[in-house]
């Protein structure tokens, strides 16, 4: 697998798209034609993830967080130790941040999961769209069709996989000069039994959903719908749901021993039970309006700033600051598993030992 092929599978994972402007995730240094070795998966970039790279022999590495967030205009030794060290080794660096943060089954599903958070809806909604796909199919062909569609990234809808609604009726047409009918002839208006396959379809899948399904069509000129379904998007940023109902102090004791975090900070402190969460990994304190308007019991997020810690006060809302490390590390075991699951063979990936937090707490 060569780091291009690597890239669409990523893509594919967490479509790029989906970053925040500000953001700057994918490929950061890469020769698209090099052949993967071994990735290197890391919450960070450092000299010391550099170091373990060239230990282990990985020529790629995967972080959360982009080295380059803006324009560099001039790399050195001596300002860019890490940047620079990886570049004159070859490594290939790659970055999942935001993308990762907003897809679905990305980095807040996955703490969510650990958490015991039964999800609602994302804080804030993607500008991914959802699609309806049908597709007109001669009978004897619908199920090779329909695989295809499957296998290309439609009929997902939540936790449901292939799913479809299959019609059958009367197909019409009448093949005019230039063709070359799989049915009929030319001139001759043809009558067939048909089968409509409708399903779902991410804005990320069309593409790919479109090729295999004209790859297994028999038709020279396939009949087919695309529409936008509104609604909610499967993707967005942060999460919104239910926890077993417990007392405040309880839920912070348990959050803190499940993220093995070294520390946490409560701010608000209402005496009342848990049962609604809010949750963004890593720093989510520019969503603070739209959870104070979900009206949840806690949010759980980081780097919480002395003056956003008063304005959570006035608004009477509960924050759970948890350091950005402490919620983020989880990123190497969420994207593993995707990755997995996407068919990287778990012989290349190596999850890093070297990641550490910068502070350290006295």
């Amino acid at each position: 697998m060569n780091i291009a092929k690597f890239v669409s599978i990523l893509n594919n994972v967490a479509p790029f798209f989906l970053q925040e402007q500000y953001d700057n995730s994918g490929i950061q240094i890469a020769d698209l034609d090099d052949d993967i070795q071994k990735v290197l998966i890391s919450l960070d970039l450092t000299s010391d993830i550099v170091d373990e790279a060239i230990q282990k022999k990985a020529n790629v590495v995967l972080s959360h967080h982009p080295i380059m967030f803006s324009t560099v205009k001039n790399i050195t030794k001596q300002k860019n130790p890490a940047l620079f060290k990886a570049i004159v080794n070859n490594i290939n660096l790659i970055a999942m941040h935001t993308n990762f943060d907003l897809a679905e089954d990305g980095l807040n599903d996955y703490v969510g999961k650990l958490l015991g958070i039964k999800k609602v809806a994302s804080i804030r909604r993607s500008t991914e769209k959802t699609y309806k796909f049908a597709v007109y199919v001669p009978v004897d062909y619908a199920d090779k069709v329909r695989d295809a569609l499957f296998d290309a990234g439609a009929g997902k809808i939540g936790n449901y996989g292939e799913t479809s609604f299959n019609l059958q009726g009367n197909g019409t047409f009448t093949p005019l000069d230039g063709t070359h009918p799989f049915i009929g002839k030319k001139g001759k208006r043809e009558k067939v039994k048909e089968i409509k396959i409708e399903t779902v379809i991410f804005e990320r899948n069309i593409n790919n959903v479109l090729l295999a399904m004209k790859k297994a069509h028999p038709y020279e000129e396939p009949a087919y719908d695309i529409y936008e379904i509104k609604g909610n998007p499967p993707s967005g940023i942060g999460m919104v749901g239910e926890v077993k109902e417990q007392r405040l102090k309880d839920f912070v004791k348990f959050v803190k021993a499940k993220l093995n975090a070294k520390h946490v900070r409560l701010i608000g402190a209402k005496d009342v039970s848990v049962k609604s969460v809010a949750l963004c990994t890593g720093a989510g304190t520019s969503l603070l309006s739209e959870v104070q308007d979900l009206g949840v019991d806690i949010y759980i997020t980081g780097d919480i700033a002395h003056h956003v810690a008063l304005s959570a006060q006035e608004m009477d809302l509960n924050l759970l600051d948890v350091e950005h490390f402490d919620t983020e590390k989880f990123f190497v075991d969420a994207i593993y598993e995707r990755l997995v699951d996407n068919g990287v063979p778990k012989k290349v990936l190596l999850k890093s030992k070297k990641m550490q937090s910068p502070y350290t707490v006295l």
